[in-house]
């Protein structure tokens, strides 16, 4: 894991910036329409991806691979599932074939995660939450 994730000194100020994005994609997803469903797939993942890196900033670690973002927290902190590890594993699979293929995903996927997606957002979200005021203080 280590050869992929480097060092750096930590960015609380970008880890803001980013943290403040993923709160406004949310507020997007809320207005996006229902039947665009790769749409919304796609904008959960980048949530999800943002309060990952975003994490990794307080931390003082950056990487530019999806899959290490999700190994440096699902390893370091224990707030996500097996399960859940694979439904961010396989959001970001679906993400990659609408961004490069323009594959769409089923509306079903939607239905049957939207709930367990909603979950890894807040438990996430609280994490983030805790350690920017860790380092307020």
């Amino acid at each position: 894991m280590e050869d992929e994730i480097f060092k750096i000194s930590k960015d609380v100020s970008r880890a803001k910036d980013l943290f403040q994005i993923s709160k406004e994609r949310l507020e997007i997803i809320e207005i996006l329409p229902k039947d665009k469903t790769y749409k919304i797939i796609e904008e959960y993942y980048e949530i999800i991806l943002e309060l990952m890196t975003v994490i990794m900033y307080v931390d003082g670690y950056k990487t530019l691979s999806h899959v290490k973002v999700l190994e440096y927290v699902s390893q370091k902190y224990n707030i996500l599932s097996n399960n859940q590890v694979k439904i961010i594993d396989a959001l970001r699979k679906f993400r990659h074939g609408i961004v490069y293929y323009g594959k769409k995903v089923s509306e079903d996927y939607l239905i049957n995660y939207r709930k367990e997606i909603i979950k890894i957002i807040k438990a996430l979200d609280n994490l983030v939450e805790s350690k920017l005021k860790e380092e307020i203080h």
